[in-house]
């Protein structure tokens, strides 16, 4: 790519090398609008001391964990 000033770059086509047209664009952002918001809260939900329900082990079989 040869030197551009950077004010002038796309960042859709000539960063990311995608090339929506206006309405795509706008189109595409209503509809994952509801997953930002979702992404957004669950990005801000202070989870510090909560440890995941079930923990992934692959080992666990083979110690005998987990059997009746």
């Amino acid at each position: 790519m040869p030197d551009r000033d950077p004010a002038a770059l796309d960042p859709y086509r000539d960063i990311i090398g995608v090339d929506f047209t206006p309405e795509e664009l706008t189109a595409n952002l209503a509809a994952f609008a509801d997953i930002l918001d979702a992404i957004k809260k669950l990005r801000a939900i202070d989870l510090g001391d909560t440890h995941p329900a079930v923990i992934f082990d692959p080992a666990n079989p083979y110690r005998g964990e987990g059997k009746p």
